[in-house]
């Protein structure tokens, strides 16, 4: 296989990966605390030092955007945006994740939980928002009608953060042995984050992508054709 070949079967795939990236940050784009993903990649020979021609590569590093979405007022009592670094946590069957993904609720036993039914800890453990009427302070302090039940523990991170995502809005330290420390990030209550999804963005990209895509594929069957012929002209011989 000629290095032309290889360089256009690399861009394939690599247009392949990045539209994945880009369709899974489109299809979040309306969801709270979303934070984007991004693959940047670079051209790298194959076998270098070999002497001979080296087939083209793209080396791909993928990441996380984890700067602030815009902060949205939604006057739900259970929704909570953070303004500033910050991570609310959330009791998992994993252990203890982190988000920032607000929309609350209340679950069985009037726990206060995630839209999929994750405990949210106070600094005290999970915490019980009985009553009529719930208030969160902008330190995270909970009172239910007017009888403090618990202080939220918001927790932040070395940056620049890394983390792996679990799915549903929850992250975990890519290193497990990480510690976080107290947020200063304040709790507005009645707001909601919104995904840093650009979506204007996001289109440009995916529309540009895809068109690579397209090249790299008519590159590819070029050489097939190409190399079909050369073989069937030397059969000739």
């Amino acid at each position: 296989m000629n290095t032309g070949m290889y360089a256009a079967i690399s861009g394939n795939l690599t247009a392949m990966r990045s539209l994945e990236v880009i369709s899974n940050n489109l299809a979040n784009a309306a969801t709270p605390g979303f934070k984007a993903d991004q693959l940047r990649f670079e051209s790298v020979l194959a076998n270098q030092n070999t002497g001979t021609p080296d087939p083209v590569f793209s080396r791909e590093t993928f990441y996380t955007d984890y700067s602030p979405g815009t902060i949205l007022q939604t006057e739900n009592p259970m929704d909570l945006a953070l303004q500033g670094d910050g991570f609310f946590a959330v009791n998992t069957p994993q252990g203890t994740a982190y988000t920032r993904q607000g929309n609350f609720q209340r679950g069985v036993g009037g726990k206060l939980v995630t839209s999929e039914g994750y405990e949210v800890l106070g600094k005290s453990g999970p915490i019980t928002v009985g009553g009529n009427k719930v208030s969160i302070s902008p330190n995270g302090a909970v009172t239910a009608d007017g009888v403090a039940v618990g202080s939220l523990n918001i927790v932040d991170f070395p940056k620049p953060y890394q983390f792996t995502k679990l799915g549903a809005g929850l992250l975990v330290p890519a290193n497990p042995q990480a510690q976080g420390t107290a947020s200063t990030a304040e709790v507005k209550q009645g707001y909601l984050e919104g995904s840093n999804v650009n979506v204007v963005a996001e289109m440009a990209r995916m529309i540009e992508t895809s068109r690579y895509f397209e090249t790299c594929t008519k590159a590819i069957k070029s050489y097939d054709e190409i190399t079909t012929k050369a073989a069937n002209d030397l059969g000739k011989i």
